[in-house]
């Protein structure tokens, strides 16, 4: 008996994951009858100063469950989120969409593993999710000192090839690909009785997007795609929420760097010479999109061999 209770105030005494610690200043802003936006307030990568939380989330409330778009980047995150939602309703998440395989986005899907029934992602995100977890896991925990803990991992169990019209409980909705704009296997909700677009990382509103694992071309067309649903409220992967006016804005910022990089290369000039001009280019959109600079250093080579290849095909 000494022995048994010895053992178990080992166990108790032992502190729970970092993460565990952390607060994480949610709230849920209702944007429509039935959607739920939670908006991070951070800009920056996953770091200690936010805990890791640096990509938004959703949620709707269908009547006969909780339908989550995203889950952050941890199982402490997810459990954030998962407080959140209760603020709002008591009906459990019973359906998870990971919008893409991008860990900010899907690792804290096993804080909900008691209720969920299904988990979706685009093909190749699930591929990417379940050959990258662990990565992911690992890399996030050195970029936050360790906060985000060792996430168990989730993955999906429903990989989306085209699109689909759904129903849960009284709310349609319709889960859009990108075409693998922003990263493969890219997914997004439409709900046309609420006239909300959730739109993952295909949108940031207020900070420059990551274009290193995307197809720059394609994502110009599904943003003009986009434009013509006109929606009411756009919640982004990042960013605040927005309108069909932020879909205008990134449609224009994302075609003028492609007609820049297409002008440098006419001049015959490699990406790192043509890096000046480029960023003269887009100089209208650098008070709307914190980190252009940066991003745009770090991902010039990337888009630059896809303008390439459409130029010389």
């Amino acid at each position: 008996m000494r022995r048994l209770l010895l053992l178990l105030s080992i166990v108790f005494s032992v502190p729970g994951p970092a993460y565990a610690e952390f607060d994480y200043p949610m709230e849920a802003r209702a944007v429509s009858e039935h959607v739920y936006a939670i908006i991070t307030p951070t800009r920056d990568l996953p770091n200690a100063e936010n805990g890791g939380w640096n990509s938004n989330s959703a949620f709707v409330v269908t009547g006969s469950g909780v339908l989550l778009f995203d889950s952050g980047s941890s199982v402490g995150i997810g459990q954030a989120i998962r407080k959140t939602i209760a603020g709002v309703t008591s009906q459990p998440v019973r359906w998870i969409v990971n919008s893409h395989a991008h860990g900010d986005h899907w690792l804290g899907n096993a804080a909900f593993a008691d209720t969920v029934g299904q988990i979706f992602a685009g093909v190749e995100a699930a591929a990417g999710i379940e050959a990258d977890g662990n990565a992911w896991v690992e890399r996030f925990n050195a970029m936050t000192g360790g906060i985000t803990g060792d996430s168990e991992i989730l993955a999906p169990d429903r990989k989306v090839e085209q699109a689909m019209e759904l129903s849960f409980g009284v709310v349609p909705v319709l889960m859009m690909l990108s075409g693998g704009s922003h990263s493969p296997g890219d997914l997004m909700l439409w709900l046309p009785g609420d006239e909300v677009l959730i739109a993952g990382d295909v949108v940031y509103s207020d900070r420059m997007p990551s274009t290193n694992a995307g197809d720059l071309q394609q994502w110009i067309e599904t943003l003009a795609q986009l434009q013509q649903l006109q929606p009411r409220v756009v919640i982004p992967g990042h960013g605040a929420v927005t309108d069909a006016s932020g879909i205008d804005r990134l449609h224009a910022l994302l075609s003028s760097l492609w007609r820049a990089v297409e002008a440098g290369i006419n001049e015959d000039l490699s990406d790192f010479e043509m890096l000046p001009q480029v960023s003269e280019a887009l100089a209208p959109f650098r008070p709307f999109y914190p980190g252009l600079d940066d991003k745009l250093r770090r991902d010039l080579s990337h888009v630059y061999l896809q303008v390439e290849a459409a130029v010389f095909e």
